[in-house]
């Protein structure tokens, strides 16, 4: 006897499984979300608790620096936590603005929460930084004599300089910024264009440009560093690629904890500088593409090869995927910048993204494609030749891979 049917088609059947799998992956992400919302929530009203018993006599700028040192501090340790129970910077800014508006409202004396809540509103970027005003905002109407007096949050005081290596791709911006109740300092950025996009890997607040510009020029090293000084910036499109910007769970992650320290307010900053230039200076032109750097490159290397025997016979095919993998960041200022790590992520790329044998056939055009670009560059030799090791193949030292792939955020000295 036939065994009886649903009645489905195979086609019902597998739609069936694919919406109720559907459904799990949702059950679940909503049950993390949950998970790390409840973490987060607890983590800031600690947080905030200790901060609001340890600023009572301090200056506003020691409260606003203490809350991002806690801030590392906690985001550090929960760096350490199994992924579902690993609350992210942008979990614990919005908790935090909860946090701090809630020991406002159930304060006595409300001078020190007040304290709190304005240098949280002062470091976050937005939207959370929009919510935090939100909240001062409304508890401000309700707090008759005990308002905390309003804060105009950070302040662009002067021009914003900026410095790149001399291979080009790794770039100091500083920016005069003023704070409540505090006095000018300058804030810089030590940005690395060498990735898929701009990662600063350095960041915080110094007492002179002078100071900034040699805290960027010791995470650089003597030999890219050399002879660097810093200019106003003349390319605020250019800028604006650089800077970073709040990705939400979009982020990279693998901060250390001096990272994460300043990972809100280092936004924030930036959407200070950003809003603040509004005179749009000139702009660069987008540079060399991957399109024109094709054309170039083969007719650079066919002119300099005698024996046309030894160029592949889909020499424009796989220039043409080398310089897609090249340009994996889209920033065109930087597309003909060539350094040792730019190199050495290259390789790492497209040995993940290809299959052995085309990625074998992209890496032999390697060497002669950083030639090409220090030749292109007017690149001094001593720089040219530290980056041939590196596509011929060697390990960079400072590269550490994991499963998840290098480690973007390193503060790489060349």
């Amino acid at each position: 006897m036939d065994r009886p049917t649903s009645g489905a088609s195979p086609g019902e059947h597998d739609g069936r499984e694919l919406a109720a799998a559907l459904r799990g992956l949702t059950a679940h992400r909503d049950r993390t979300d949950a998970q790390r919302t409840t973490l987060a929530g607890a983590a800031a009203t600690d947080l905030v608790a200790d901060l609001v018993a340890a600023v009572t006599n301090q200056p506003d700028m020691i409260v606003e620096d203490a809350l991002c040192l806690r801030l590392g501090t906690v985001l550090a340790e929960a760096e350490q936590s199994p992924l579902n129970d690993r609350p992210g910077p942008h979990d614990l800014a919005e908790a935090l603005v909860t946090a701090a508006a809630a020991a406002v409202a159930a304060a006595v004396d409300k001078t020190a929460p007040w304290r709190v809540l304005t240098a949280v509103a002062g470091i976050l970027p937005y939207p959370n930084s929009e919510a935090a005003d939100d909240a001062i905002a409304r508890l401000r109407n309700t707090a008759g004599g005990h308002a905390s007096p309003t804060s105009p949050g950070p302040v662009l005081t002067g021009p914003v300089l900026w410095t790149r290596d001399r291979y080009g791709s790794r770039f100091a911006v500083t920016a005069p910024i003023t704070t409540a109740e505090a006095p000018m300092r300058w804030y810089l950025w030590d940005i690395d264009a060498c990735g898929h996009q701009a990662f600063t890997v350095d960041s915080g607040f110094h007492g002179t440009s002078a100071a900034a510009l040699a805290r960027w020029q010791a995470g650089v090293g003597p030999i890219a560093a050399a002879g660097t000084e810093l200019t106003a910036v003349d390319d605020p499109s250019l800028l604006a690629q650089l800077l970073p910007a709040e990705l939400g769970f979009m982020r990279v992650g693998g901060e250390n904890e001096a990272q994460l320290a300043e990972y809100h307010r280092s936004r924030r900053l930036a959407e200070t500088v950003q809003q603040a230039m509004s005179s749009p200076g000139t702009d660069s032109d987008d540079g060399l593409d991957a399109v024109a750097a094709v054309a170039e490159f083969t007719t650079w290397l066919r002119a300099r090869d005698t024996d046309r025997q030894e160029l592949p016979a889909d020499l424009d095919e796989l220039a043409t995927e080398l310089a897609d993998s090249w340009s994996i960041n889209d920033i065109g200022p930087v597309f003909a910048t060539c350094s040792p790590h730019r190199v050495a992520l290259s390789v790492l790329h497209m040995r993940d993204f290809y299959r052995d044998d085309f990625a074998d056939q992209l890496l032999a055009l390697l060497p002669d494609w950083t030639r090409w670009l220090a030749a292109r560059n007017a690149t001094p030799p001593d720089l040219a030749d530290r980056c041939l090791p590196y596509a011929n193949g060697e390990p960079y030292p400072q590269i550490h891979a994991d499963r998840t792939g290098p480690d973007y955020l390193a503060r790489v000295i060349e």
